[in-house]
């Protein structure tokens, strides 16, 4: 003990107290670097910091969910509309929304043979309907001046109709000569008609149609 306190040798006394001093600093220095690196020490808050992190895993609430599955579209077929054509409208015919033409069946004809004249009626606007009948519809044939036939002398000659008449739809009514004169009453014995050119006009309702010209022969 008094070894320590008073160092024997042949140096001086501060010399060894020097050197124990060093010895122990080193001593201090080691023991606190392995409180360092050993994990545990002493020091709880640099226990807590080196202590093991909970690392971040990924989620693997996507990889749980369950993948949704498509979903069917239904698609609704348009429901096709019965269409039915209406009725023809309920408008009588007339001079202001008909148009009348007249033809002969035939340009020419032996004289004393019959002949037939077509009377067509075309809708100028809308839809109409046309009554036909010795009324309404008059055709005439003339030479000149000399009116040779007419069927309002000889009513018989026109078929009464009914004729629906619209835009692309003609009402066609058909009138018989029987290639004679005509009186009042259409009494039979009148003479035949000559060799030679006549013409025939058709007047319905008040509008005639424009003349047409044919041949006796």
């Amino acid at each position: 003990m008094s070894s320590l306190l008073h160092p024997v040798g042949h140096l001086p006394a501060s010399v060894y107290w020097f050197r124990r001093g060093l010895v122990l600093a080193v001593l201090a220095l080691l023991f606190f670097l392995v409180l360092r690196l050993v994990p545990g020490g002493d020091d709880p808050k640099n226990s807590a910091a080196a202590g093991p992190q909970p690392s971040e895993t990924p989620s693997a609430k996507s990889s749980d969910k369950p993948t949704p599955k498509p979903t069917e579209k239904t698609t609704t077929k348009p429901t096709a509309k019965a269409s039915s054509t209406p009725p023809p409208k309920d408008v009588e015919c007339s001079s202001s929304n008909v148009r009348v033409d007249v033809q002969p069946a035939v340009r020419r004809i032996a004289s004393g043979a019959t002949l037939n004249f077509l009377v067509k009626l075309d809708a100028v606007s809308g839809e109409c309907k046309a009554a036909v009948d010795a009324d309404s519809l008059t055709v005439t044939v003339t030479s000149g001046t000399d009116q040779i036939w007419t069927s309002a002398h000889c009513g018989k000659a026109i078929q009464r109709a009914t004729l629906v008449v619209a835009k692309g739809k003609q009402g066609v009514s058909t009138v018989a000569w029987n290639g004679f004169r005509s009186g009042p009453g259409c009494l039979p014995g009148q003479p035949v008609a000559k060799p030679g050119t006549y013409v025939v006009k058709a007047e319905f309702s008040g509008r005639e149609s424009a003349a047409q010209a044919f041949q006796i022969s």
